[in-house]
């Protein structure tokens, strides 16, 4: 079995991302403002750069080797070996007893008996998803560029690690975005379907989802509220205190609750992590220093943002917590563009260029440049 990449490894793979991701980066601003002021120009420039860039991603992910990423390799031996040989529909899905749509995907891309569809097919869907979801949060370009938020999105560290091996979180996260667009829009039946489609994709969605339906119902409730409940929560966490200390949650019948009382060997760090928990405080001192208090969307983002972060911390004691912090980290990228737009809206392709360049070079070349 052939691919494209057959020979990189991990950190192959990383390097070429972050080095086209930077030229992209450098390139794409040049262009975009030599066209700022052209504006059918700049929005066709604009969708055009973001769809070379999605391009090159789908390539980049989807015709990877089976050794990049752990759960790459899992993928090929318990799903992909047992599922090329199943041709009965019911024995199909009730084989595997994995998230459901992930299990439409399989089925729809095994009969192919190549692996490598397989993983392009879900890098197509997954970077598709978050195209669109750009797209419409920047009202198509008129509000920013959207390749701006696509690259700022892409320079979160995590974002490796979703596009390479974490697959069935990263679908449901691009769902979610795109569930919580329809949210901040008031347009409750698309953002119901999302939902939907992401809980079908990964159980976990239900983290952002449940926090998404807080906000809307604590839309009146103060915005310094959060922050003490912030602060209270950083405390409980560093004492031990998560949710591996509230019993009735480890009966729940479910792989993702199940970790709650794990008692193996890992290599995973467990315990109270002051790099989350100031990296996660960094960017929220910066949004309530420099976003718009007095926009409902950016309150409601912000207090997702608190909410999330809440609920990673209170997995610091559980292996691999950093999947459940995705769903805080996501809203980083978001936020940052929202928080330009609103707060520069002069000079927001220029800052959110510095911010986007800003946001690689923290993430990628000082606190993970591995």
């Amino acid at each position: 079995m052939n691919y494209f990449f057959e020979h990189f490894t991990f950190w192959d793979y990383g390097v070429l991302f972050k080095f086209v991701l930077g030229i992209y980066i450098l390139i794409s601003s040049i262009i975009l403002r030599i066209t700022e002021k052209k504006s059918n120009l700049f929005l066709r420039q604009d969708r055009n750069l973001l769809i070379s860039y999605v391009v090159f991603l789908i390539f980049w992910s989807g015709t990877r080797g089976i050794r990049i990423g752990t759960d790459t390799i899992n993928y090929f031996n318990f799903y992909y070996l047992r599922g090329i040989r199943i041709d009965n529909l019911i024995d199909f899905f009730t084989t595997f007893k994995t998230d459901f749509l992930f299990e439409v995907v399989m089925y729809l891309t095994f009969p192919f008996k190549s692996f490598t569809f397989f993983l392009f097919s879900i890098s197509a869907i997954f970077n598709i998803a978050l195209y669109f979801f750009a797209r419409k949060f920047s009202n198509y370009g008129k509000d920013g560029s959207s390749l701006m938020l696509f690259l700022t999105i892409t320079c979160s560290f995590s974002f490796i690690n979703m596009e390479l091996n974490i697959v069935r979180n990263a679908l449901s996260i691009t769902f979610v975005l795109l569930g919580l667009f329809y949210v901040l829009n008031k347009k409750t039946k698309m953002s119901v379907i999302f939902f939907i489609i992401a809980y079908l994709f990964h159980g976990t969605a239900l983290i952002p989802i449940i926090t998404i339906i807080l906000c809307n119902l604590s839309s009146k409730i103060e915005l310094k509220y959060f922050i003490g409940l912030y602060i209270l929560a950083i405390g409980l966490a560093f004492i031990g205190f998560g949710f591996q200390s509230i019993p009735f949650l480890q009966n729940i019948n479910s792989e993702d609750f199940k970790r709650l009382i794990f008692t193996g060997e890992t290599k995973y760090r467990i315990g109270f992590r002051i790099d989350f928990v100031l990296y996660n405080s960094f960017f929220l001192f910066l949004f309530i220093k420099f976003s718009n208090l007095k926009n409902n969307k950016d309150i409601f983002l912000i207090k997702y943002f608190i909410i999330t972060s809440i609920i990673f911390f209170f997995n610091f004691k559980v292996p691999f917590s950093d999947r459940i912090g995705l769903y805080s980290w996501i809203a980083i990228p978001i936020l940052l563009f929202n928080t330009v737009k609103n707060s520069f809206p002069q000079k927001k392709l220029y800052i959110s260029t510095i911010v986007t360049i800003g946001f690689f070079v923290l993430n990628y070349l000082i606190l993970f440049p591995s």
